[in-house]
C-alpha cells in the first residue's frame, strides 16, 4: 500500500502534497501565483492575428446585429419591446463599512463608497460620488448632493454635512465641516480641514483654501475665497426653501427612477391618453366611482412638501 505520495502539478503553479495516515487521507495544497504564467495563458487564449483585425471584425458583427434588431423592431411596429437597461447606483463596502442610505433617494449612476450615512430626507443626485476614505461621511437631514458633485473624506479629516445644506453641481468637498443651512455653489472646491458656519454661502466657482473657516452668516467668493458680504435673512430663508424643494423633488425621483420598464411605459401611456382627451372629459367622469385624477408634477411636489413640513 502507498503510505505517502507527493504530486507536482506544475512547477509554475506550486506543489500539491498528499499524505495518508491509517485509513484517512489528509490533503495539503500550496499554490504560488506566477504572474508571468498568467500573462502567458491570457496571450494563448487570444485568437491568432493582429488585435486590430479582430476588433474590426467584432465591430462589424455588432453593427450588423444592431441593424437586424432595428429591422425586427420596425416589423413589430407598436408591439415591439424595447429592452432598456437602467444604470445602477454603486454601493461599495470598504473595510467592513457599508453605505447607509435608508429610504433616501440615491440616483442611478451615483456612487457611495465606505462609511457614508444619509439622514432622513437627504439625497444624492445623478453622477455624484461620495467616497469615505478612512473617515466617515455624514449627510444631514434634507441636505442634497447635486449632480456630478464629489465628496471625499480622509483619515485625518472626516466630512460632516449638517441639515438643509445644498452642495451644488460639480462641487468638490474634501474632509470639511458644513453646518446647518449653508450653501455651496456649483463648481466650488473646498479643501480639507475647512469649515462653513450656519447659513454661510460659498459662491459658484469659488475655491476655499485648506483649513479656512467661514464664519456663520457670511458670503465668500473668489479664488481663493474671501468675504464679500453678509447673508440676509431673506437669503437664508431662500436657501432653506431650495433645500426643502430639492428634497420634495427627490421623493418623486425616488418613486420613478427605479420603476420597472413596463411600469414606466404604462404610466407614460396613461398620461399620453389623458393629454389627448377633451378638456371636459374629466368633468364628465368625476362622479364615476373608478375615476382617478392623474397627479401632475406640481400637484405631487405640493403634496410632498406639505408632508415634509
Amino acid at each position: 500500500a502507498v503510505r505517502s505520495a507527493e504530486l507536482e502539478v506544475l512547477p509554475e503553479l506550486g506543489e500539491m502534497g498528499s499524505k495518508a495516515a491509517g485509513g484517512s487521507m489528509a490533503t495539503t495544497v500550496r499554490i504560488t501565483t506566477n504572474r508571468a504564467l498568467v500573462a502567458k495563458l491570457e496571450e494563448l487564449s487570444r485568437p491568432p492575428g493582429p488585435a486590430s483585425f479582430w476588433y474590426g471584425l467584432g465591430a462589424m458583427f455588432r453593427t450588423v446585429g444592431k441593424g437586424i434588431d432595428e429591422a425586427g423592431r420596425l416589423v413589430q411596429m407598436e408591439s415591439a419591446y424595447n429592452e432598456k437597461l437602467p444604470i445602477p447606483c454603486t454601493l461599495v463596502t470598504i473595510g467592513g463599512k457599508a453605505p447607509s442610505i435608508g429610504q433616501n433617494f440615491v440616483a442611478p449612476s451615483a456612487s457611495l463608497v465606505g462609511d457614508v450615512s444619509l439622514s432622513p430626507g437627504a439625497s444624492v443626485w445623478y453622477g455624484a460620488v461620495v467616497r469615505a476614505t478612512g473617515a466617515p461621511i455624514t449627510i444631514g437631514e434634507l441636505s442634497c448632493v447635486q449632480e456630478n458633485a464629489t465628496l471625499v473624506s480622509k483619515p485625518s479629516a472626516p466630512l460632516s454635512i449638517g441639515r438643509l445644506v445644498t452642495i451644488g453641481a460639480g462641487a468638490l468637498v474634501e474632509g470639511a465641516t458644513l453646518l446647518d443651512g449653508c450653501s455651496v455653489g456649483p463648481g466650488c472646491i473646498i479643501a480639507a480641514g475647512s469649515s462653513m458656519g450656519v447659513t454661510s454661502i460659498l459662491a459658484a466657482g469659488s475655491v476655499l483654501a485648506a483649513k479656512t473657516a467661514v464664519p456663520a452668516g457670511e458670503i465668500w467668493a473668489g479664488k481663493p475665497a474671501i468675504k464679500v458680504g453678509d447673508v440676509l435673512a431673506a437669503d437664508a430663508e431662500s436657501s432653506a426653501a431650495d433645500a426643502r424643494a430639492t428634497c420634495a423633488l427627490s421623493v418623486i425621483h425616488c418613486e420613478h427612477a427605479w420603476m420597472s420598464l413596463s411600469d414606466t411605459e404604462f404610466t407614460a401611456l396613461q398620461y399620453k391618453t389623458e393629454l389627448n382627451r377633451p378638456e371636459n372629459y374629466s368633468e364628465e367622469l368625476r362622479d364615476a366611482p373608478t375615476f382617478v385624477v392623474l397627479p401632475t408634477l406640481k400637484m405631487r411636489i405640493t403634496e410632498v412638501s406639505a408632508e415634509l413640513s
